[in-house]
């Protein structure tokens, strides 16, 4: 953990947070100076809440159902037991870098145990030419993608990247859960991709106000985009809007959200867009609570199982 690492992916309301529960003195205009304060005092505290946000912050996510996930690698045991064996490593590969060489085919990096689930980070990357005012100079360019096998009746797999990232990944699992040299076959379902009577009912769970919407275009051609007013805060709520733009097909949504974390009191807003044809992008900072919360209620209204209620 560094300055670095925790301004990108930890929120500033949520350094804000415990700087003012634990009397920390820091100036709250500097997020670093907030830091240096933060760690002096609460050094366990603050790794603690990186580690909340380490594999999370500003991200794009993707979700699938996993039809005909290996029976024999449905709970973290005998996957992790399998992933030693599949990486030829005799000692422990759980809670520690891996540190493989970096190659343009992603690798393993990092594994780590999560409630039901394995976290699987990869790195790839290649080295770049550039010219550094005196000469080339070749630089490492390392790129990582987090991955979560969520274990259960179904089995999801969850790729914070892209869509088009997203689906190389799927295909690395098919090599990567074959006990074979040939690729399991495995049929995926994006829980993400919903229809509008389920992206409706996820923001009346969530209790979710619409910030921006893009709909169909007339005829089915192009698009209308848009955006709440400074006076407002759901278009949902907005007569102009409802009138205009009732019955016509959404291409996505902003939503924003009210979140507050039962254990220690931090409250916040979480913005997020659904893309209706597959796609999910948080536009706030977020950590591993946040994410399952919110992915919570999508498996909730997807398979009519119950959403945790923090």
């Amino acid at each position: 953990m560094n300055p670095l690492s925790f301004k990108k992916v930890v929120p500033k309301d949520r350094l804000e947070h415990h700087i003012n529960k634990e009397k920390i003195e820091a100036p709250k205009n500097s997020i670093e100076e907030m830091y240096f304060a933060f760690v002096d005092k609460k050094q366990k505290l603050a790794e603690a809440v990186f580690r909340e946000y380490e594999f999370g912050g500003q991200t794009s996510l993707n979700i699938f159902e996993i039809i005909d996930f290996p029976k024999s690698l449905n709970n973290k045991a005998s996957l992790i037991k399998h992933l030693k064996s599949k990486l030829n490593i005799q000692t422990k590969i759980v809670g520690v870098p891996l540190k493989p060489p970096i190659l343009k085919e992603p690798q393993i990096h990092y594994i780590e145990e999560l409630d039901n689930a394995l976290l699987i980070q990869w790195v790839s990357g290649s080295l770049k030419k550039e010219w550094n005012g005196y000469a080339m100079a070749e630089r490492l360019d390392p790129r990582y993608v987090t991955t979560i096998v969520r274990f259960g009746s179904p089995n999801f797999i969850e790729v914070r990247a892209g869509f088009n990232t997203t689906i190389q990944y799927l295909k690395l699992f098919r090599v990567l859960l074959s006990k074979e040299e040939q690729p399991v076959e495995m049929e995926w379902i994006p829980l993400t991709k919903l229809t509008e009577p389920e992206a409706e009912k996820i923001a009346e769970i969530l209790k979710a106000g619409l910030l921006d919407a893009e709909h169909l275009g007339s005829g089915g051609i192009g698009k209308y985009a848009v955006s709440v007013g400074p006076d407002d805060h759901d278009l949902r709520q907005v007569d102009e809007y409802k009138k205009q733009f009732s019955g016509k097909k959404y291409l996505a949504q902003v939503l924003l959200v009210d979140y507050k974390d039962i254990d220690n009191g931090y409250e916040t807003k979480v913005k997020f867009r659904i893309n209706m044809r597959g796609g999910f992008e948080f536009k706030s900072k977020v950590s591993e609570k946040i994410i399952k919360r919110i992915m919570d209620v999508f498996v909730e209204v997807r398979y009519n199982q119950k959403a945790s209620g923090e």
